[in-house]
């Protein structure tokens, strides 16, 4: 099996290795998956930093989430999985930029066997957190609006797509016209760049209404000026951290009108929560992007020996869309701007 390992904390291209592991023997409640596709995540490279909030020893096998199908069952396991097609969960027990990957049962999700396996492999981080964080603060109603920051990025979409789906809308903040006007293509609402004039911006683009939630990725001023525009009792919550700057929000926010500030992180989410609300949730949004309601588009796709390649596209900051591995016969397609619908 080849495998890309981190060997130590630092640059990817220095510290990632690609290497040929033995098969190692299943557990009796472990099965083998044949990769099909997996993305790379910001939070993998916050990992070869030692920026994470999981610390590998090393070798530690790379990748957080992706699809594939099942090759082979442990003892205890279902037979009937042979040859499905599974999620993995992004527990970080098993690395997934890997031809084949060895799985614990209870990470695993089966998911449709007509979809497009890029799209898939894409639901176990980006769309279960924006649907997470849609509807675990505040009970959002049809008409409710919501802010958010970074909302060109892959989980922006889903954030939208998610939120139209509901009836809410959706007021997003970007830095460049480019990205907003992408913004506006993938259905937001009401978009507003970044500048001095930020807060007055936000409050022209709403007419008159007020925010229920703000979803922060970046830190700083931003979210501060989108809280300004939150109701009386409204949530703001901060899943990344782009910047490193603590989110500037005044004291008197919290204080005079009663708003609430989370953080959430996935892994709790995924260590907390009972296996069968986990399965329920991801299934339901395989579902959706089974039957094309929920995508992000995918701007290039790359075989594993080119992971060089891939690392450098996907850390670049005008990317028109995610990056994957793609596993088996590939070409490296040039997919920008693309949702895959229809690529098999």
């Amino acid at each position: 099996m080849r495998q890309l390992q981190l060997v130590a904390h630092g640059k990817p291209s220095d510290v990632i290795e690609l290497n040929t592991v033995s098969e190692p023997a299943l557990g009796q409640e472990e099965i083998l998956v044949s990769m099909e596709a997996a993305p790379l995540n910001p939070s993998d490279f916050l990992l070869v930093q030692g920026m994470y909030g999981i610390r590998p020893a090393f070798p530690f096998p790379m990748g957080s989430e992706g699809v594939g199908r099942v090759a082979k069952t442990g003892s205890k396991v279902d037979a009937a999985l042979q040859g499905k097609r599974v999620l993995i969960v992004p527990t970080y027990e098993q690395g997934t930029w890997a031809d084949q990957v060895v799985v614990p049962v209870r990470n695993i999700v089966p998911m449709s066997d007509e979809a497009d396996p890029l799209q898939l492999s894409m639901i176990g981080i980006n769309p279960v957190t924006a649907y997470l964080l849609l509807n675990r603060y505040v009970s959002l109603m049809p008409g409710d609006w919501i802010g958010q920051t970074a909302a060109n990025s892959a989980m922006g979409q889903y954030v939208i797509k998610l939120a139209r789906l509901a009836g809410v809308k959706t007021l997003n903040v970007v830095r460049r016209e480019e990205a907003a006007e992408r913004v506006r293509q993938f259905g937001g609402d009401r978009v507003v760049l970044q500048g001095d004039n930020l807060h007055e911006d936000i409050e022209k683009a709403l007419d008159g209404k007020k925010l229920s939630l703000v979803l922060d990725t970046v830190g700083g001023t931003s979210v501060g000026e989108l809280a300004k525009s939150l109701k009386t009792g409204g949530s703001i919550v901060v899943y990344a951290m782009q910047s490193g700057q603590f989110p500037a929000i005044s004291p008197k926010d919290f204080i005079y009108r009663g708003l609430s500030f989370h953080g959430f992180w996935l892994i709790n989410w995924i260590r907390n929560a009972p296996r069968t609300e986990i399965q329920e949730i991801y299934q339901k949004l395989g579902d959706l992007a089974a039957d094309g309601s929920l995508s992000a588009a995918v701007e290039h796709v790359y075989p594993l020996e080119q992971f060089k390649e891939a690392f450098e596209q996907s850390l670049k900051s005008n990317r028109g869309g995610k990056i994957l591995f793609k596993f088996g016969a590939t070409d490296g397609t040039d997919l920008r701007n693309s949702t895959t619908k229809g690529i098999r």
